[in-house]
């Protein structure tokens, strides 16, 4: 097992965080400031009735996994490997796209004509945004042997990575993919066809819903396996426990007679979901169970994404901070039982 990083360990905040005061941007700066020096190391989570504090714990994880990237060359050239091979593939593509756009005598705008150069920057990053969603079936192994090494580097181990065969890599993208976009697709329907807000509440909702996915797919990057697990194991022992997730009970739970008919196309559709989101039992376990934390988790997902050049190693710091986090969420029920 590799060593643990040099990272100092952070005591759990207990007390209240503080009203910062002056003007808005010296209030940012200052949390922005709060939650990176927070973020210096593991820490233990925060009790789990002081609800405001764990939001914040889970906020400011992301940060966790980038300042372990950034002082940790070996994770930070695991880290850029994929980026780099991505960015390799769309400079191909861009190049190739560039010279067929230029041997076309339309292309031009007005009497100013896009330089080579030009083109080539367009193309490129269109392409990078096409292939956003690939890598993560594509180094899907990489990425666990990462969330391991991360759980060892952070005195969380030992663990050894949790290796999905490909095929099972790639179903799950797809099933995550159709979930994400439709799968709430009756509710922002309903939302849509409401007059004044509905549109806008309708997208709320389904940013929601996507940010929700988002945190449950980074916990499930985050997997490991601990001593004597192996993957037939693990999943043996979840097809043993089913869980029903939230969304399902939410329906099912209809019970009223005059509702429950209207209600049947529904609950078909959310049985096919069901069936669709069973490989993330788990996580969606985490994720009900706590939700300040994931929702402080997610918070930070969405301002990681906002940050321009850094969310180049999103990924990896969500997975760094996943497996953080489910290090510490496992502790912590070691010590409740």
């Amino acid at each position: 097992m590799e060593p643990p990083v040099s990272l100092p360990a952070v005591p759990s905040r207990t007390a209240p965080y503080p009203t910062l005061r002056g003007s808005s941007w010296s209030q940012l700066r200052a949390a922005a400031n709060q939650a990176w020096n927070e973020a210096e190391g593991p820490s233990p989570l925060p009790p789990r009735h002081d609800r405001r504090s764990r939001f914040w714990y889970g906020a400011r994880q992301p940060l966790l996994g980038m300042r372990l990237l950034l002082r940790d060359t070996d994770m930070l050239g695991s880290a850029l490997a994929p980026v780099l091979f991505v960015a390799l593939v769309c400079a191909v593509i861009a190049s190739v796209s560039t010279e067929a756009i230029h041997d076309a005598a339309w292309w031009s705008l007005g009497n100013t004509t896009l330089t080579w150069f030009g083109t080539f920057v367009v193309a490129f990053f269109t392409t990078f945004a096409a292939l956003a969603p690939v890598p993560p079936f594509i180094f899907a192994r990489h990425y666990a042997r990462m969330a391991a090494r991360a759980r060892n580097r952070l005195g969380l181990g030992p663990r050894t990575p949790y290796l999905k065969p490909i095929g099972q890599a790639v179903g799950e993208s797809v099933a995550q993919t159709i979930v994400i976009a439709i799968g709430i697709a009756p509710l922002t329907l309903a939302l849509a066809l409401l007059p004044g807000v509905g549109p806008v509440a309708a997208f709320i909702a389904q940013l929601m819903w996507t940010m929700h996915w988002m945190v449950i797919e980074a916990f499930d990057n985050g997997r490991s396996l601990g001593p004597g697990e192996t993957v037939e194991s693990v999943l043996a022992a979840e097809q043993a426990h089913p869980h029903q997730p939230w969304f399902a009970r939410a329906v099912h739970g209809v019970q009223h007679p005059r509702v429950r008919p209207w209600l049947a196309p529904v609950r078909m559709f959310v049985e096919v979901l069901e069936t669709l989101v069973r490989g993330w039992a788990p996580e969606v376990r985490m994720v009900e169970r706590d939700p300040a934390l994931c929702a402080g988790f997610g918070f930070g997902v969405f301002a990681l994404l906002a940050i321009p050049g850094i969310n180049l190693l999103f990924r990896p710091a969500l997975i760094i901070a996943a497996s953080h986090l489910r290090g510490q969420l496992e502790l912590e029920d070691a010590g409740a039982s």
